[in-house]
Formats: structure tokens, sequence, C-alpha cells
């Protein structure tokens, strides 16, 4: 790492608020800078991530131990004045309301670590309350007789929680779900999926009780305050509950760093030795106390919990409770897994209460249908109602919207959802508990159409690629999830039919923003062209003479990097942002407010995880087949991407880049039906794709890394061959990975108004064919969320400035309030109907 990357890692890690972007002019010459995932970049994307909360960041590595500022304190405001003379006066103990810096200084109260930097810069013009501060909303304080400010302790989490407090954490029957509508079956689906991985978490949580090495036992309580995420100091993991703190300085470390700290497992991370200073052997903060600094001892800090009460036990047996009034499958192993309803009658009045959501999730499949789409199915849901009931005089089992054979009649498709897998094991043990592998799912038409009769599809890849070439299709989500469950991609084509394309157009972007600077990067070297006008690239998309050119002469193989930056998506392209959600293919998985997209549960007031939308603008390489536009990498969420414009200059014989496409495709590996359609004059191939299934990416890794020892070069031990994004794998590599490994990709042809659904975990590159504007949605669909949570541990252990090391998606957080808005819609859901059958009784 050179000194300047240096420098300007230590500034990103340091940085917590926006700054306004400088002005940047324009280059004389065109200059092309080697990048890496180890570089300055980081600091952009800290800077992007905070317009939507603060986020709570730690100075990383200080290249030295910054002195403490004792400066005269800033002013109070009239209203901050006012409450501490009542405090003063009355001598109450309260809550510290103000940054360290702003209170009385006096050597009785040790100032966390970040106003204790920020101290000599706080006296000029701060203003407010500074939420960076460690103690703020945390840490008790009190004024003695003399007037003299004390600390009093840390709240506790069982006395001192209000109602609202619980409210965010645990279900009653008076708080509303954060996540829009759910319905019955929704919930089942959700716990089928989520609830073994919570059960993990709630287990894992448990063992910091017996981590804990503090002699006194205290356990604070560290109240959630609105737009802030905590974050561990050592990894950059979000602190979901129990975590330590020091009562000095205010440092925090997650619940896995000091568990990896008592094993003894010492981090080496090379590429930062130059930032050691200011961190012991286990990069764990020195404390900034009075007596200088020193290293924090695990017996003196003090156990903390976010979560207020006993919410997470009490949610805890809950689920387990209302998965087995449920019929949700439960393979976490543990005891309360093994509970059963001895209740005839309320299993019989659930039985009914499931084959009534199965019916009415059949006639409106999406929560999210249109009126008009409700209305034509009114009629339908009509007959079946009448089926229904005619079922139930006769005591005949009826399942509505299915054809079944004499096995499988009456069948819940929750409740026997792991009956084919039963002699499988499909579970395997992860760094974060158990991964969830579904064996791949292959099908035939004939197979396909007897689950789902009147959805169009068809299949690629010997039966495991599904392609659905309707859209908007009500039933698409059946055939959908037999597949997304297994972990394997599908693509949805049509989606164009619902999007206004001439806003995507290159000539549409260069219009609105050709004179707006940003960051290209040359795909043939990988190196970054910085600071252009965005005309340059897109007014080469159509024109290749109007292309930048390297040093040789020759056109540069260009993509626009990280534009438009990931949550000012809706603020700069509002219109066409609009365009995009209109126009989302299975719009309950992939818009924000989706009720199988589970990040939608996360209440408002936690910060939101950037899902998109993100673009990804670039010209073709089909010419340069060893050259991906995209290199192999895996994402820690789910993903749409789809194609919203294919071009092909139009100043050059196109012939050439026509026969190079074909020849891509073949040597892509894709099949017959895959390359017939990519002949069809009246079809234009954009991209192709070769994805991975997320079983198969430590395989893939070992794969790499014996090319890597094969070529001379060392393994670093804090780097990884996926992560690092450094390789893109041609028919060479591909051909040795499925020969040694029988490891074997889906090779897809993305084309104009394609939707290529990518799961979280599983490896992919892509390599345009043609010149392609793609956009891009993330979501979190409740079948991956074992990977979600096992890529967060897994980037964790990447250098802290890989750009993929911190926790970005708050996985935690979110699994726990799935969990919770779907065990508090199913309780009440019940609680409704007993009472409205003891309600007929009554009245009979």
């Amino acid at each position: 790492m050179s000194q300047k990357e240096l420098a300007a890692l230590v500034a990103s890690r340091t940085s917590r608020k926006r700054t306004l972007p400088t002005p940047r002019s324009e280059p004389k010459s065109i200059i092309e800078i080697h990048i890496s995932n180890d570089s300055s970049s980081s600091s952009s994307s800290t800077a992007k991530r905070a317009c939507r909360g603060v986020e709570i960041k730690v100075e990383r590595q200080e290249l030295e131990q910054e002195p403490e500022n004792l400066g005269p304190a800033p002013p109070l405001t009239e209203e901050e004045q006012q409450r501490h003379n009542e405090y003063r006066s009355s001598c109450s103990i309260f809550l510290q309301d103000l940054p360290c810096f702003k209170l009385q200084q006096t050597q009785q109260i040790p100032k966390c670590r970040e106003c204790r930097r920020r101290n000599g810069a706080a006296g000029e013009g701060s203003t407010g309350n500074d939420v960076y501060c460690r103690f703020y909303e945390f840490r008790r304080l009190q004024y003695n007789d003399k007037g003299d400010l004390s600390v009093a302790g840390f709240p506790n989490p069982y006395s001192e929680p209000t109602p609202e407090d619980y409210a965010i954490w645990q279900p009653d029957g008076k708080t509303a779900p954060t996540s829009g509508f759910m319905d019955i079956q929704v919930c089942r689906y959700i716990l089928l999926h989520a609830g073994d991985q919570f059960c993990y978490l709630w287990r894992q949580e448990a063992e910091a009780l017996r981590l804990h090495e503090n002699p006194d036992g205290t356990i604070a309580w560290k109240k959630a305050v609105q737009g802030i995420r905590e974050i561990c100091d050592v990894c950059d993991t979000t602190l979901f509950n129990y975590h330590w703190t020091c009562r000095k300085c205010g440092f925090g470390v997650c619940l896995d760093c000091f568990k990896d700290r008592k094993d003894g497992k010492q981090p080496l991370r090379r590429a930062e030795n130059a930032l050691r200073k200011g961190c012991d052997e286990y990069h764990w903060l020195l404390c900034t106390d009075f007596s200088g600094p020193q290293e924090h001892a695990v017996t003196e800090l003090m156990l903390t919990q976010i979560i207020a009460g006993d919410a997470l036990n009490v949610l805890g047996r809950m689920l387990h409770e209302v998965r087995t009034l449920w019929q949700v499958p439960q393979v976490c192993g543990c005891l309360l897994s093994k509970q059963s309803v001895d209740d005839a009658q309320l299993d019989e009045l659930i039985q009914d209460m499931i084959k009534e959501s199965q019916l009415k999730q059949h006639t409106s499949f999406s929560s999210l249908a249109t009126e008009q789409k409700l209305h034509q199915q009114q009629r339908l849901e009509q007959l079946h109602a009448k089926k229904l009931e005619f079922a139930r005089e006769r005591g005949i089992d009826y399942v509505p919207g299915r054809v079944w054979t004499k096995e499988t009649l009456g069948k819940d498709p929750i409740t026997t959802a792991f009956d084919n897998f039963k002699h499988i094991n499909f579970l395997r043990k992860g760094l974060a508990g158990l991964r969830r592998f579904l064996p791949p799912r292959a099908m035939t038409l004939a197979q396909s159409t007897q689950l789902a009769p009147g959805v169009p599809h068809e299949w690629l890849c010997d039966g495991k690629l599904l392609r659905l070439t309707d859209a908007m299709h009500p039933d698409n989500r059946v055939l959908y999830q037999e597949v997304w469950k297994c972990g394997q991609p599908v693509m949805i084509s049509e989606v164009a039919r619902s999007l206004n394309l001439d806003l995507w157009h290159p000539q549409a972007f260069c219009r609105d923003f050709g004179d707006k600077p940003n960051d290209l990067i040359n795909c043939l070297n990988g190196n970054l062209v910085p600071n252009q006008p965005m005309r340059h690239f897109w007014e080469g998309f159509q024109c290749i003479t109007k292309r930048l050119l390297d040093a040789n002469g020759k056109p540069m193989l260009l993509k626009l990097k990280d534009w438009p930056p990931g949550d000012d998506f809706a603020e700069i392209l509002p219109t066409r942002f609009a365009d995009l959600m209109k126009g989302l293919p299975m719009p309950e998985y992939t818009l924000r407010t989706g009720n199988l997209n589970i990040a939608s549960c996360l209440p408002k007031m936690f910060v939101p995880p950037d899902l998109g939308p993100k673009m990804y603008n670039a010209y073709g390489s089909a010419l340069h087949p060893d050259k991906g536009t995209t290199n192999l990498h895996l994402d820690i969420s789910d993903a749409v991407n789809i194609m919203v414009y294919v071009g092909i200059p139009q100043d050059e014989d196109s012939k050439p880049q026509l026969a190079a496409t074909q020849k891509a495709i073949a040597l892509g590996g894709c099949d017959y039906i895959t390359r017939a359609r990519c002949q069809n004059p009246d079809v234009l191939p954009g991209a192709l794709w070769h994805i991975f299934p997320a079983r198969d990416a430590d395989k893939i890794r070992d794969l790499l890394n014996r090319v890597t020892l094969e070529k001379g070069f060392r393994l670093e031990p804090d780097h990884d061959p996926i992560h690092d994004q450094n390789w893109y794998l041609d028919d060479k590599l591909r051909a040795r990975l499925f020969k040694e490994y029988g490891v074997e990709g889906h090779p897809i042809v993305q084309c104009l108004g394609d939707a290529v659904f990518i799961p979280a975990g599983a490896p992919h590159q892509v390599q345009n064919l043609h010149n392609c504007i793609k956009v891009a949605e993330d979501f979190v669909s409740p079948e991956n969320i074992t990977h979600c949570y096992h890529l967060t541990h897994e980037f964790r252990r990447l250098s802290h400035s890989h750009t993929n090391h911190e926790d970005k998606l708050q996985i935690k957080n979110i699994i726990y309030h799935a969990i919770k808005d779907c065990c508090t819609i199913l309780t009440r859901a019940l609680e409704e109907r007993i009472d409205a059958e003891m309600a007929k009784l009554k009245a009979e």
C-alpha cells in the first residue's frame, strides 16, 4: 500500500459526516490509474451511506494517538442550559443528553473516544447535539450538592425501558407490524425459511452470558436511537444485541470478536501493519483514559444489550410455539422444536384457516396486486369459495387452485416443504451455524405445466434455469419459488413492456447528464480513468470514433463507475426511479415494500440498508472473450438485474461484432435453446452471465488459489479470490473447474427486457456482448437468509480497507424484525378467529 493510499485509508476510517463534494475540473489529458478493492475509494462509499441516517463509525487504526484538547467547552443553548439547571437543582439522575465535549469540564467525567478526538473542532461553531458521542443517551449522570457532575452508572435493560421501547422489540397486540400487508401463508413461508436461522441467532446471543468475565455482573442497556447504526470497533459488523463496552472511552466489541479473542484467534492483516499504532495485537483500539493509552482487558469490559428487557427470549419461545401451531417444519434441532399440539379442535381450526389463506393467496397471488387484477379475479374467487363450502359440508379435503393426485391430495406446500428431502442432508455447517443447501431442481416442461398450468415459461440449462416469458403473470410465483428455494437463478423476459425505454437510452443520459463528471474504468486492464465528463462515455455508446483512447491510441473498453451513487438514485433520477419501481418483476420480492422482501420489516427508526437501485453501464466486449465486464464476485443479498438498453456502434461494420457475439455465446457453454434464441434477427443479445451455485463457492476459491500459486504468487491471508473481484473465468478455467471439481454454472444470455435474478451468495460474472445499460435492485428473500447471515461473518474476516468488509445489510436486525412481524400477525389472526367463533356460538 502506497503512502498516498495509506493516508486516504486513514481519512476514510476516521470520517463520519457526509461532506459536500468539491468541484472537479476536467483533466487536460486522459490518465489511467491502477485500482483494487484495497483502495481509498471506500471513503466515497462511506459518504454515500450516510445520507439516509447517521452511522456510528470509529477511527480504525490511527497513525498516532491524538492528545486530548481540553479547550473551553462550547456554550449550551438556552434550552440545554435550562434543562441542566433543573438537573443541578434536583440532583436527579438523568441520561446523558449532550456529547461529552459539551458537558462541564471535570476529571470525574471521562470523555468517549469520539468526543476526546473532536473536542478541539467542537468549539469552532459546533451546534446541536452530536449523536456521534458514544455515551449519548447511554450513560447516566448526576449533579451533587456542589454542582459537580459525576457518572451514576448505566441504564438497566429490565427496569428502565418504556412501553415505547418495548414496542420496537417485542410482539404485542397493539403495535402494527412494520412490513405492510402479510397474509397467513406469507408469514408461514417466511417462518419456514428464516425461523431456523433466528433460532441459531438466539442461541448465539445466549452464549454471551457464558463468555462474560467481568466479576460485577452488570448488564447495561444501550437504547436504540433513531437513525444510528452501532458498529463493532473491531470488525465493522452491526451490533445487534449483546456486546461489550468500555465504561471509560465507549469502545464497543461484538460477540464474535470477543469470542475470537478469548479463543486466541489473532487476525492477520498484512495490509494494515502500518496502522497498528493505537491498537493492540488483536486490532482492538486502545482505551483513551486519563492515564493514557492502554489495552482493554476483557475482564473490565461491561456487557451491554440493545434489545429492551427479555424481548429476545420472549420472541424465541413464541417463534417455536407459533411454528408448532401453524404446522411449519422446524429443522433447528433445539428442544423447543420437539413440542406438539394436543388440542384437536385448535388443530382443526388452524387447518381451516390455512386452507382459507391458500384460497385467498391463489386468487390474488400478490398482496401488491392492482385493483384491476383483483377485479378480474373476483369471479374466480367466488367459484373457489363455493367449492370450498361444498367440500366442508361433505367432509372433503379440498385445496383450491392446484391439480392434485391421490398421493398429494390435501397436502399443504409449506407443511410438506421438506418431505422430498427427508433422505438428503441439506444442512451444511458454516461460519455462522448451519447453511441450508437444497439440492438443485431440474424440471421438464410437462412437470412444471402440471404444477402451474397457464404460466408461459421454458427451461434452459438442462431444466435447471427457469425462464418466465410473461413478466406480469399472476401465477409466476408458483414456479419461481420452486427453483428459487434451491438457490438457482431465474430469468424473466418481456420486462421492457412495463418500462418507458426512451428514458433509458444513452442519448437521454447524455442529454441530461453529459456535462457531469464521473470516474470510468477501462475493462481491458482494470485501470481507473478519473473525473471525466460523462458525455465522453455516453457518446461512445453509438460511435466508436468518439471513444476515449488509451496510451497506445486504441479505443478504451469503458464502464461507468458507481453512478448514480447508491442512495441518490431516486434523488438524481426521480422519473427513471418511478418507471423502474412500476415495472419491477416479482414485486412481492423486489419492491422495497414487498411482503417477501423481508428487509421491509426493518422499523423506520433503523438506518435502512442500501439496496439500490444501481446502474451498470458498459461497452460490449465480445471481441475480447477473456475480459469480463464484471469479474467473478458474489453479493450478500439477492438481486434482480434488468437489461434496459442494448446497442451496437453505428459508425463501423457490425459483422465482426455480431460474429464475435455468437462465438462468445458458443464458448460460454449455452444450450441449444439459448443459441437458437440469440440467432433470431429480432433478438439482440446483451450480456453473457455465468452464475454458479452458492454451495460451490469454496470449490471455486480452491481452484483460483491453486492457479494463483501455479503462477508463482503468494496467497494473502486477509484476502479472498472471489471477494477481491480480480478473476474472470474464461472457457479454459471453466472447463478445469468442471473437470477437477464437478462444478458447472448457469450460462445465461441476457437480452433486451430480460431480468436475471441472482441468489445471495452465488458467485457470478458478466461479459457485455454489446453495449448495455442495466439497472439492478437488491432485496432480501427468506429463502436465502442463511447465505446472507453466513456472508456477513465471511466479510468481517476481510481486510478493513476491503470494499466488502463492512456489514451494510444488518441481517440480524432484519431477521429479528421479520420473525417478530410474522409471529405477531399469526398470533393476532388466531385470536381474532377464536373470538369470532366464540361470538358465533353465543349468537346460536
